[in-house]
């Protein structure tokens, strides 16, 4: 979700959050009391700053700025403890194999026919499966789903999808071995500030290569938050925020503690528009 603060984030999710009888991916637990846990605060809250975080290309002024984030946070009396994720950086192979074999195989159904866009003046049914899903989907979402055939297909599942969940799971045992002795984790949310619009459109590769941060997070099934950290050259620069599993409420706290000490939340980069 996208909100103006954590106080905001916490409220959305705690209208969205609870079981769902009808969602087989539901998990059946009590809901924590979000907006109770703003007030927490972070005394005596460990986090770990991740070096695998902090050296993955990210550039000397994102260090900078993150860690100025960071003392924030430990001014107001969070313990900041350096920790390692050793498989980070195979997180980007591993999610660029998982998450377009999982695009092709739920984007398979959008086919004229049942769901989505339908060509007209089809002369057939191929003509209608092919124009119709060339029509009604992007270049990147070709791209993906077509990635995530070929890592599915007989004689590459196992080279590819089969060793890129093998990755998935050494990631997971990373993020669980470290919050076993910290909260929260923390680190950029991205090596650099946001680039400027089709700048990376011609290289998907360095495209992907941004999402370096952040992916490791979702192929370890743990709740993230992104809070403003400054600005680097007129532009925004996030601080990410990592918590255990089910725990977004500490996220939550250290996310408003920050921004109890700072107004970054509040600013607007230059030539924005309110």
């Amino acid at each position: 979700m996208i909100a103006r603060s954590a106080a905001d984030c916490a409220d959305v999710l705690q209208a969205m959050a609870g079981h769902d009888p009808r969602d087989a991916t539901s998990v059946d637990r009590t809901v924590d009391d979000y907006r109770a846990a703003l007030d927490r605060g972070v005394r005596g809250l460990r986090i770990g700053i991740a070096r695998e975080l902090f050296s993955a290309g990210v550039s000397d002024a994102m260090q900078t700025t993150v860690h100025r984030a960071l003392h924030e946070l430990e001014a107001a009396g969070a313990i900041l403890v350096e920790i390692d994720l050793p498989s980070l950086p195979l997180s980007i192979p591993a999610y660029y194999v998982i998450a377009p074999a999982e695009a092709s195989s739920n984007l398979a159904r959008y086919d004229g026919v049942r769901y989505g866009r339908r060509a007209a003046a089809v002369k057939g049914l191929h003509d209608l499966y092919s124009r119709s899903r060339a029509e009604g989907f992007g270049t990147e979402v070709k791209r993906r789903i077509l990635t995530g055939t070929y890592v599915l297909s007989s004689g590459y599942y196992d080279a590819y999808y089969l060793r890129a969940q093998q990755v998935r799971r050494l990631i997971a045992n990373d993020f669980a071995r470290a919050f076993a002795t910290v909260d929260l984790i923390a680190g950029p949310t991205t090596p650099d500030v946001a680039f400027k619009l089709g700048e990376k459109t011609a290289d998907p590769l360095a495209m992907y290569a941004a999402d370096i941060n952040t992916v490791a997070v979702n192929l370890a099934g743990l709740p993230a938050m992104s809070v403003p950290a400054g600005f680097i050259g007129g532009l925004p620069a996030g601080l990410q925020l990592i918590g255990q599993a089910f725990d977004e409420a500490s996220l939550f706290a250290a996310g408003h503690a920050l921004q109890s000490r700072t107004d970054w939340h509040l600013a607007m980069a230059p030539g924005a528009v309110r």
